[in-house]
Formats: structure tokens, C-alpha cells, sequence
């Protein structure tokens, strides 16, 4: 299975972010309790809980706190995250100043900040002042993390993750010892008492920093909105829950003397150890029972419709219908009854107008995919509008069409078509979420894009300013050296492949796609046929297609910049460069005959219009080295075209 890509899941990130600001505000009002002790001379909350933290300690964590907080609540803030940044690196200098003193036994005052004046008996509150060993590190490696995380690098990433994953070990020790009935660390330093909370405080903010970017790095496995993703959240909710729970329990007893320390120590570890077990476990077996819930239910619907449709279309078959084996779309007379092929619009027998049944909507596909409605169909796929079940977000369902099962050559065509798309990330690119098989049919799991195609964009204005157009190809461009840089040539650059839409900054978004989710507005039959996908030899569509395409010869980037040329050609001018009365008649003039100037039918600039020839050359070597050379040229173009209208 492709992994999906962080888009797919915000609710999960909301609830992760939602977790972050718990986490830190928790650990605020602990040590923001803690200072007011300090600074009122309050011994019970001094020693709240029954366990004595620094003042430099209670101030770190509490500045750190806020910092988690301020980023789960503005996490979309580049400014606001750069000053986050910043703040952690003055605490990861703290930090290292303390750790570097602590090494040498030193004691540097000058670099303690008086934060009050006398507050009794003679006690003036530094920051960072002193700090026991434990809250040096914890702060350092807590400080460290946050930075790196902040820096929103991929190779940080699983830097940053380690130390939290150490972070949090380090911090388990006095929780886990003091579950034991161990008050304190010894070894060749000396003897450690570490107070639990304080630990605790640390492995709250771990957890805290880590939910502020989970879906990056190796952590990614837990945003994962399958089963094993469930499990693991849950059992790691659960584990966090117990830790807490247990030394809570245990310090009231021992404090109300209902049981002497020696033996509540053993006691709640073993049973602490023995719930946390169970919980693990049985998340495990739930989400596998689960699974296998959904699956086997999925399966008998399909099975179900299957066997439904195989003994309709035996029936059909006898009496002379046209309705396809194994095709759940069908046409129905409302009068008599009778089922036909999707494609018959009125009945033979009473001339009714048919009503078109699909009996794929409506039903949930391998336990997740709701199928919303019917989209389109092309020579190879059918997509539909899909629901993801768990994540609750649309996205487009691509099946491949079920007549093409037993070529194994379109089956492996498919198959390469998503591991190809797969490896492309871009903004310009349709996005690949899933690949694999329902019940034997292959599929993609992609986009869904709310919007219109440029065909229909074309269709609407006859024709684009360049500025229009430049915007447009300039997207264009960005997704076909993406995808030319992983090895992938797209073969059918066309208008009803470039689908506009809005981005979150409601600017228009221009992506690429492999099929036309657009309905296509038919005003002239002969061209609009040639508008569509070839599945034969010659793959492309022909009114684009490159000249060694029309020949069946192996079509390469620079086909897909012949494309683009037609692309540009048409928009400025309304028309594709070169269109005959069928498709031979096209493939002809394609092969033979040179189009008209771009400068006679548009008023474009002389660079726009040698530009646009160059990449209808017939021969691929004639035509720009590569769509980033393409795109270069355009961007000049824009910039001197700028500089005159100013």
C-alpha cells in the first residue's frame, strides 16, 4: 500500500494537535503552580505532590510549555514558527551552558538572571540557577528537540525523533523506579533522587512535541488511519494513561499509610505491568478481528452483486440484450422493466427514455471506500466519486475496466501507470493515496479535484489572454518536470487533462491529470472524438498527439512538449494547430503539414509565437531540450512583458 500523504489525514493531525496543547497546558499549570510557590514561599505547592522541583526547572518547563502551546494553536504560522525557533535556541544554549557547568563542577554566576528580589530569608530566585542533573538534561534534550522539530527539515527528522524517543527513556526511569519502591539512582556520580513529576512533566512534553508534527519521519506509522495505525495510538494513549494512574495510586496510599512503600513498590509494578500488557494485546486483537470483519463483509457484497449480475446477464444474453458481463452500470425501463447496455438511451421495445442504475453506489469497498457516484468512464478505467470511510474525505476511485481483466498486458499497464504516479509528489500532480486490488480489480485511490477542466475552461471563452495562459502552462510545466525528472512521460497532454481548481490560498491550482473528470461539453462531434484517449497502438489523443506518436514509435518528454505546444497553441487561439475530418485525416495533416503561424491568428509576442512553433516541430530533436528549457523561455517572456506594461 502507498502511504497517504499528510493532506489525507487532518482530522488526525487536528486530534494530535489537540493533544499537544492538553499535554502542554497540563505541564503549564503544574509548573506554573510550582513558581508561585517559590515566589509566595508556599511549601505545600513547592512540594506539590510531595516532590521538591527547582525554581529554574519549574521556569524551563513552563517556557517550554507555552512554546508547545503556541505552536499546536498556530501551527500554519511561518513568522510565528521562526520565533518559536528562535526561543528554543536560546533555551538549547541555556541548556548546554548547564550541561557544560554541571561537567566541569563549576558554578557560573554570571550567567544566572536574578528573577525576584529577596522572597524570604535571604533567597533570591535566579534562572537558570541551580538544577539537579536530571532537569539538565531533560531540558537540553527537551529544548534540542523542539528546535530541530521547528526547522521543518526531512533530514532532521529522524535526528530530532530519537532524541524524544531518548527524552522519553531517560524520563521513564524514576517513574518506573519509583513504581518499584527505587527512591533514587546510584552509580560512580553518587546517588540521584529525581522527583517523579518532573519526570513526568518530561514525558508529557515529549509526547507533546512529537504530536505537533507526527505525520513526518518514522513516527508517520502512527497517523496511519488503517487498523495497525489504531492499535498503535490507542495502546500508546493507554501505556501513557497507566504510567500516571499507577504513581498516582501508589504515592495516595503510601501517604494515607494504607501500605508501607516496600510493598506497594513490587505490588503495582507487577500489576501496572500486567495491565499495560493486556491493553497492548488486546488493541492488537481488536484491530485484527476488525479487519477481518470488514474484509469478509466487503467481500460477500461483492460477491453478492457479482453472482446477481452474472445470472442477470446470462438471462440478458439469452434474450438478445446488451448488457456487458460483470458491468454494474446498466440501463433500466422505467415502463417495462427491462435492462439494457448503459450506453442505450431509449428502450427498443416502447421508446421510454432509460433510467441509468449503478450498482457499485452506495456500497463500501474493502471496509473503507463509500462509492458516492459515477464520475466517467475511458477506454481503460472507470472512476467514481469515493468517501473515505475513516479520514471522511472525497477522493476519486479509478478501476480499471472490468473487460480488461484477462489482458494482462492493460493490467500491467495499470499497475505501472500508479507505481509511476506514486513516486511523483508535486503540487501540480495528481496525487496517488492507494494502490492495489478490490476483490480482484485493480485501483487507484487519487485526488478528487473540485473544479473544471481548461477544455471546459476553452469551451467557456473560446480563447485565453497570454497572461491567462501563461499562468496556466507555467503549473503545467512545474508538474511535467516532476514527472519527467522520475522517469514518467505523460503521453496525453491535453485540455481535458489539465484540471484548475482553487488552493487553500484561493489562488488557482493547476494540476495534471491522467483522465478527464471533467464532463465534456460536445459541439462538434468530429473534433471532440479526436479529443479522446486511443487505447490501440498509438496511445495518446489525437488532436495532440506528437507526429512519432501517430506511427506507434516510442513517444518520449519531448512528445509531452509537442503536446504543450498544441496546448498553448489552442488557447491562444481557440483551435489545436491541426485537426482534419477524422482521426487518419488528422494523423496526416500532423505528419505532413505545417500549422499556421501562431502570429497570424493571435496578437502574442514574437518570442511566445517562435516558442510555440519550436515545439510543433515534426522532429523531436527540433523542439525544446526539455520543458524546463520551455519553461524558462515562458518566464522571460512574462518578465518582458512585465517590464513593458510598467
Amino acid at each position: 500500500m502507498i502511504p497517504h500523504t499528510l493532506e489525507a489525514k487532518p482530522r488526525m493531525l487536528d486530534s494530535f494537535r489537540l493533544s499537544a496543547i492538553l499535554s502542554g497546558s497540563l505541564v503549564c499549570l503544574y509548573c506554573a503552580l510550582v513558581i508561585v510557590g517559590w515566589y509566595r514561599d508556599v511549601q505545600a505547592l513547592k512540594m506539590l505532590f510531595g516532590f521538591a522541583v527547582p525554581f529554574g526547572a519549574a521556569v524551563s518547563y513552563l517556557v517550554l510549555s507555552i512554546l508547545v502551546i503556541s505552536l499546536a494553536v498556530f501551527p500554519s504560522n511561518e513568522k510565528f514558527r521562526h520565533g518559536i525557533s528562535f526561543a528554543a535556541l536560546l533555551m538549547v544554549i541555556a541548556g548546554t551552558v548547564k550541561v557544560t557547568e554541571s561537567i566541569a563542577e563549576a558554578d557560573w554566576e554570571f550567567f544566572n538572571i536574578p528573577l525576584s528580589g529577596d522572597v524570604g530569608n535571604g533567597l533570591v530566585l535566579l534562572f537558570p540557577g541551580q538544577l539537579t542533573p536530571d532537569a539538565i538534561v531533560g531540558i537540553f534534550l527537551l529544548s534540542l528537540s523542539l528546535f530541530l522539530m521547528t526547522l521543518h527539515r526531512s533530514n532532521l527528522d529522524s535526528f530530532w525523533q530519537a532524541l524524544l524517543t531518548l527524552t522519553g527513556a531517560v524520563a521513564l526511569l524514576p517513574v518506573v523506579g519509583f513504581l518499584q519502591g527505587i527512591p533514587q539512582f546510584c552509580g560512580l556520580w553518587g546517588c540521584i533522587k529525581v522527583p517523579v513529576t518532573l519526570a513526568a512533566s518530561t514525558l508529557i512534553l515529549s509526547f507533546a512535541i512529537y504530536s505537533l508534527r507526527p505525520g513526518s519521519g518514522w513516527f508517520s506509522l502512527l497517523i496511519e488511519p488503517d487498523m495497525l495505525g489504531t492499535a498503535l495510538r490507542r495502546s500508546l494513549f493507554a501505556l501513557m494513561l497507566i504510567l500516571p494512574v499507577f504513581t498516582a495510586i501508589k504515592a495516595g496510599l503510601v501517604g494515607a499509610k494504607v501500605i508501607d512503600e516496600n510493598t506497594a513498590g513490587p505490588g503495582l509494578s507487577v500489576l501496572n505491568l500486567l495491565v499495560g500488557v493486556g491493553l497492548v494485546i488486546s488493541q492488537f486483537v481488536f484491530a485484527y478481528r476488525r479487519e477481518q470483519e470488514l474484509r469478509r463483509s466487503t467481500e460477500q457484497k461483492l460477491a453478492d452483486l457479482s453472482l446477481e449480475l452474472s445470472i442477470q446477464n446470462a438471462g440478458d444474453s439469452v434474450g438478445g440484450r446488451g448488457v456487458s458481463v460483470f458491468n454494474p452500470r446498466f440501463a433500466r425501463c422505467p415502463k417495462c422493466e427491462k435492462q439494457f447496455d448503459a450506453s442505450i438511451l431509449k428502450c427498443p421495445d416502447d421508446d421510454t427514455n432509460m433510467v441509468i442504475v449503478d450498482r457499485l453506489v452506495g456500497q463500501v469497498l474493502d471496509g473503507k471506500y463509500k462509492i458516492v457516484e459515477y464520475l466517467g468512464a475511458g477506454g481503460m478505467s472507470t472512476v467514481y466519486k469515493a468517501q473515505h470511510i475513516v479520514l471522511d474525505k472525497i477522493l476519486a476511485l479509478k478501476l480499471l475496466q472490468p473487460h480488461l481483466l484477462g489482458n494482462a498486458r492493460f493490467v500491467q499497464r495499470f499497475q505501472r501507470e500508479a507505481q509511476a504516479m506514486a513516486r511523483m509528489q508535486h503540487p501540480n500532480l495528481l496525487t496517488v493515496h492507494e494502490c492495489g486490488f478490490l476483490e480482484g480489480v485493480p485501483f487507484l485511490l487519487l485526488d478528487f479535484i473540485s473544479g473544471s477542466s481548461l477544455e471546459t475552461l476553452l469551451e467557456q471563452r473560446k480563447k485565453l489572454s497570454v497572461g491567462q495562459m501563461m499562468a496556466i502552462v507555467l503549473q503545467i510545466c512545474d508538474g511535467l518536470i516532476n514527472a519527467h525528472d522520475n522517469g514518467v512521460v505523460h503521453r496525453d497532454i491535453k485540455p481535458g487533462n489539465i484540471m484548475i481548481s482553487e488552493n487553500v490560498k484561493g489562488r488557482e491550482l493547476v494540476k495534471v491529470v491522467d483522465f478527464g473528470l471533467a464532463k465534456m461539453i460536445e459541439t462538434d462531434k468530429n473534433k471532440n472524438e479526436q479529443k479522446v484517449s486511443r487505447a490501440g497502438n498509438s496511445v495518446g489523443s489525437p488532436l495532440y498527439m506528437a507526429p512519432e506518436q501517430c506511427v506507434g514509435d516510442p513517444a518520449d518528454a519531448r512528445s509531452d512538449i509537442y503536446a504543450l505546444g498544441c496546448v498553448m497553441y489552442e488557447c491562444l487561439t481557440g483551435d489545436p494547430p491541426l485537426f482534419g475530418d477524422s482521426v487518419l485525416d488528422t494523423f496526416n495533416k500532423v505528419m505532413n503539414e505545417t500549422p499556421k503561424s501562431l502570429a497570424e491568428l493571435a496578437d502574442v509576442p514574437e518570442e511566445l509565437n517562435l516558442l510555440v512553433m519550436k515545439c510543433l516541430e515534426k522532429r523531436p530533436d527540433a523542439r525544446p531540450s526539455s520543458v524546463l528549457d520551455v519553461r524558462t523561455q515562458l518566464k522571460q517572456i512574462k518578465e518582458q512583458m512585465s517590464g513593458v506594461r510598467r
